[in-house]
């Protein structure tokens, strides 16, 4: 979490991969295992959540993004906590300053924010799903004091992308 606690490090490490824009929205989001994999049925002796997640782990293999979104796309650098964690705890997550991902405009789909649950808005579910059929599922918290940029930048987000 060092790597990424304050915006000047986060500016730092998006310009240093050429993904900063006139507008910035930087935040952090932890992958939403549960709602990418949907429920859990048993595969072949091992509970379906977790083998169709190592599907879509095997190519995103990530505990977290972190996220900027630009007027020109979408820059994410993925974060991994060590282990195998039973539960994300933001400051044992590590970036992996060489996965990172870049998507134009124009090869975006859709992003869409909704509520995370019916009786929860402390939290939000970010989807983000590209051309080539590549589908980020995210939750992420609306307040995160360990990181003084995510709030404002993250509302920015919300606003608008929100469903409506």
């Amino acid at each position: 979490m060092e790597e990424f606690n304050t915006i000047e490090k986060c500016l730092e490490l998006f310009k240093s991969v050429n993904c900063i824009g006139k507008e910035n929205l930087i935040f952090f989001a932890y992958k939403d295992n549960a709602k990418a994999t949907g429920p859990s049925v048993m595969v072949g002796g091992a509970v379906g959540a977790f083998a169709s997640g190592m599907v879509n782990g095997a190519e995103h293999p990530y505990d977290g993004l972190l996220i900027n979104k630009t007027e020109d796309g979408i820059g994410m650098f993925m974060i991994k906590q060590p282990g195998v964690p039973l539960t994300y705890k933001l400051e044992k997550m590590e970036l992996q300053k060489d996965k990172f991902i870049f998507y134009k405009n124009e090869d975006i789909k859709e992003i869409k924010v909704k509520k995370f649950a019916l009786l929860n808005n402390k939290k939000k579910s970010i989807f983000i799903t590209t051309n080539d059929k590549k589908k980020y599922v995210l939750f992420s918290d609306v307040n995160e004091p360990r990181l003084p940029y995510h709030n404002d930048n993250f509302s920015k987000f919300i606003e608008k992308y929100s469903a409506k």
